[in-house]
Parts: structure tokens; C-alpha cells; sequence
């Protein structure tokens, strides 16, 4: 019988957990002001955290965007200096934690190993960051390079930054980051035509581009998976491997 692949549905949003695997969102919103109210009262052991959390609780509906704001906007908001860039500096204690955790260099032979790898490095950026992910012949991380740092709109792209660090690092496999600070989820008109850009540059090296990922907060968008960009573009830079062919590791479906 033939096999074909599952038509995504667009635009291809890596799935979060099962619910049933999660605590409700009560419950973890409510978990994340008692660990800031904890640790506000070792801080200050002298005076009670009430009036800090107070204004949590009411300038900040979800604790976890008051765990992602600078110092700047946290001070705007009521917090005394030095707790605010106290907090400001937890999404980079997190990203470091997170990455740790991932091992210092993961095999990331599927998109979901991708997936999961790329969200720890994008934990409460506010501007848009574009990265090149490298991995070498096995599928094993050899870098995740920071190209270009944007504002909250955009990133700039450059060409030949993206194909002077493939060549110079050697990678065998590439994959193409940034995040959507806004929270759309739809890949924009740029973020198409860079990436066809790289996949008709890079094909001459004979580095595969295995996908283009965005990070959308929590949530994680594939170009190559959305079918915005012909399968066939995908493996011209050489012939498909294992890798290349698995790499979207989805389900598999029977006429």
C-alpha cells in the first residue's frame, strides 16, 4: 500500500504536553506567586513580603510575564531596585538551567528534539533573536549561534554571516531559529523569504537546511512542516539522508 504523510494543518504547531500529564493553570499560576513570594521573604527577612506581592498580583494576572520583565518595566511597576533586577535576571538563570539539562551537546535528530532544545534558549526574550543551530554528521549539536539580535519586531537577516559560521564550524545539517515576541504564529512574508534564501545559497556547500523554527513563547511553529515551501527545496543540497527524512518524525499515514 502507499504511504504518504500526514497534510499538516497550518500553520504546524509542535503540540504542548498532554494536559492530563499538567497541573491546571490555576494551580500553576497560583504555585508560581508562592515561589516569588518565598523568595521574597528570605530576601527580606525583616520586612513582610505583602505589599510586593500585592503588586504582583494585581499588575501581573499571569506571574510568569512578571518572571520575563526587565528591571526597567518592573520598576515602572512598583519594585524597588534591586529586586527588580533581581527578578529580571531569572529568565537567564532559567535559560542556562534548561540548556544544562539538555546535555552540551544533544543529539537533535528530530524536530521535537529541536523543539524542545530551542524554547530554553528564547525563555523571556523580549526582542526578536535569530539563531543558527549546527549539527554534525550524526545529528549532534555542535553549536547554536546567535546571529543577529532585533527589536520586538523584527531581526535583521544576513546571508553570509549564516553561511560563513556553517562553513567555518563545519556543520553537516543547519536549522534556522528566531522567536515572535508578539505572539503570532504565522510565519511572516520575511521569514519565508529568508529561508528560501539560505536553502538556494547553502545548497552549493551541500549542507542541508533541515528546517526554519519559530518560537512563539511556549509554542513552537516548523516552516518545512507548515508546507509553505515545497518538500523538494528541502533536500536539494544533497541526497536525503536518514536524518533529512526523519527529521519531522511525525505520524505516517495508510491509503
Amino acid at each position: 500500500m502507499k504511504k504518504r504523510r500526514r497534510k499538516p494543518v497550518y500553520p504546524f504547531v509542535w503540540p504542548d504536553p498532554p494536559p492530563a500529564e499538567r497541573p491546571p493553570v490555576e494551580e500553576r499560576r497560583e504555585a508560581l506567586y508562592k515561589a516569588i513570594e518565598r523568595a521574597q521573604a528570605f530576601m527580606h527577612k525583616k520586612t513582610p513580603p505583602d505589599e510586593m506581592i500585592g503588586i504582583v498580583r494585581s499588575r501581573y494576572p499571569a506571574p510568569s510575564s512578571f518572571l520575563e520583565s526587565n528591571h526597567h518595566t518592573l520598576q515602572r511597576s512598583g519594585i524597588k531596585h534591586l529586586d527588580a533586577y533581581f527578578y529580571s535576571h531569572i529568565p537567564d538563570l532559567t535559560r542556562v538551567i534548561t540548556r544544562q539539562n539538555c546535555g552540551e551537546r544533544p543529539m537533535l535528530r528530530h524536530v521535537s528534539e529541536m523543539a524542545a532544545y530551542l524554547r530554553a534558549l528564547f525563555i523571556g526574550a523580549h526582542d526578536e533573536l535569530f539563531y543558527l543551530v549546527m549539527l554534525n554528521n550524526n545529528g549532534r549539536l555542535i553549536d547554536a549561534r546567535l546571529l543577529q539580535h532585533g527589536s520586538e519586531d523584527s531581526a535583521p537577516f544576513y546571508l553570509r554571516p549564516v553561511l560563513n559560521t556553517a562553513v567555518f564550524e563545519k556543520a553537516k545539517y543547519v536549522v534556522l531559529a528566531h522567536n515572535h515576541p508578539g505572539g503570532t504564529l504565522r510565519p511572516s512574508l520575511e521569514d519565508l523569504q529568508c529561508t528560501l534564501e539560505t536553502l538556494r545559497a547553502i545548497s552549493a556547500l551541500q549542507v542541508p537546511v533541515l528546517d526554519h523554527i519559530i518560537i512563539v513563547r511556549y509554542r513552537t511553529v516548523s516552516i518545512r512542516e507548515s508546507g509553505l515551501i515545497p518538500e523538494l527545496l528541502w533536500n536539494s543540497a544533497r541526497k536525503p539522508t536518514k536524518i533529512m527524512r526523519e527529521w519531522l518524525d511525525v505520524e505516517f499515514l495508510v491509503d
